[in-house]
Parts: structure tokens; C-alpha cells; sequence
């Protein structure tokens, strides 16, 4: 009886570890993935964020914190 109770606890450990490494294995495709799509539209992304940072610097020029505080 103690023998099938230990080999039942030597496979529930070997199932977790099983089970965590899969979680890891997702978690590289995952990345993989995304990194392929930023590589792929690299240049849609750096153009986005350009023209994001260049409205932000011009809104923000005309921008008067003073104006906030009255």
C-alpha cells in the first residue's frame, strides 16, 4: 500500500514539472511570434511612433501650464 502511494506521489510531481515547462514553452512561442510581427511591420510601427512623437511636440509647444492654474 505505501509503495503505490509513493509511486502516485513520484507522478504527481513529475505531471507538475511537466505541466510548468509547457507554460514556459508557451511563453517562448509567444515571444517568438511577436517579435516576428514587429520585424515584420517594422517599418508601419517606426512610422506610427514618428508621427505620434512629432503631434505630440507640436501640441505640446502651444501647451500653458499657467493657464491651468488659474
Amino acid at each position: 500500500m505505501n509503495t503505490i502511494f509513493t509511486l502516485l506521489m513520484a507522478r504527481a510531481c513529475c505531471w507538475k514539472k511537466e505541466k510548468d515547462a509547457f507554460g514556459t514553452l508557451e511563453l517562448v512561442l509567444l515571444l517568438c511570434v511577436l517579435i516576428a510581427l514587429a520585424l515584420l511591420f517594422k517599418n508601419t510601427i517606426v512610422t506610427f511612433v514618428s508621427n505620434m512623437l512629432k503631434t505630440i511636440s507640436t501640441q505640446g509647444s502651444g501647451f500653458d501650464p499657467a493657464s491651468l492654474a488659474r
